[in-house]
């Protein structure tokens, strides 16, 4: 005798599966980001500038905005982030955004055109005994270093001198209570003024940006003029800086 065959509805089975695939399918989480576009009051995207959250004085996170002025800040965590965005030449900004609203990645920021406050540039007769020195180094070492004059240092509108250096590959500027601190590859700049060489200094700690000249900075020792040179010291990029006589 054949055993007896029991047969459940043709839909038991249908909804089972279905329930099945329901239960298996997971549910996707998306991480909250800070996003939008930086522009000027003229519309135009703006470039280079330094979108960062900031905890007191310390920047603990930022993007630079790309040609087309958009930037991305990921894993900001759900809660209120305090940014700070600036750029040399414009007025700084501080915002607070709720990353956790939708509104959080359509950020849309106007920048405003701050106008220099440096003084100015009167050139006396031992200026340019001092200036003669960087002009040379200039033209023999120009394709080593960034150098900048007077003219280009009020047009870039800096509020500390390590402001001029932002732009420079490798080069990380944090601030503090008493100014910026320079690091390039995890390592301190060497820093001379008017060829005296300042020990141990932070550049914003011995100059202040209406006092320059001009400037000068190597990211490495190549190019570095053979009188400024230390051994210990290759791979930390050197500053040198001309002052204006007082």
């Amino acid at each position: 005798m054949l055993p007896a065959r029991f047969l459940l509805p043709a839909g038991t089975l249908i909804v089972a599966t279905a329930l099945q695939g329901q239960q298996s399918r997971p549910t996707a989480v998306t991480a909250p980001t800070v996003s939008g576009l930086v522009k000027d009051i003229a519309g135009q995207p703006v470039s280079d500038v330094e979108v960062g959250i900031i905890r007191g004085e310390q920047l603990q996170q930022f993007v630079i905005t790309a040609a087309d002025g958009k930037f991305l800040l990921s894993g900001v965590g759900s809660r209120v982030v305090p940014l700070r965005i600036r750029r040399l030449g414009y007025a700084m900004q501080f915002l607070d955004v709720d990353a956790r609203l939708p509104s959080a990645t359509m950020l849309e920021i106007i920048l405003k055109t701050v106008p220099s406050e440096l003084e100015e540039v009167t050139i006396a007769g031992n200026d340019l005994v001092k200036l003669h020195e960087f002009y040379e180094h200039r033209q023999q070492r120009g394709s080593f270093g960034r150098f900048l004059e007077q003219s280009d240092i009020r047009r870039l509108g800096p509020t500390n001198p390590s402001d001029l250096f932002r732009t420079v590959p490798g080069m990380v500027i944090s601030t503090g209570s008493g100014g910026n601190t320079m690091r390039i590859r995890g390592c301190q700049p060497m820093v001379w003024v008017d060829g005296q060489r300042v020990p141990g200094a932070e550049l914003d700690e011995v100059i202040h940006p209406s006092e320059i000249a001009a400037i000068e900075f190597y990211p490495s020792n190549a190019g570095v003029p053979p009188q400024y040179m230390e051994r210990g010291n290759r791979l930390c990029g050197l500053v040198l800086v001309w002052t204006k006589t007082r």
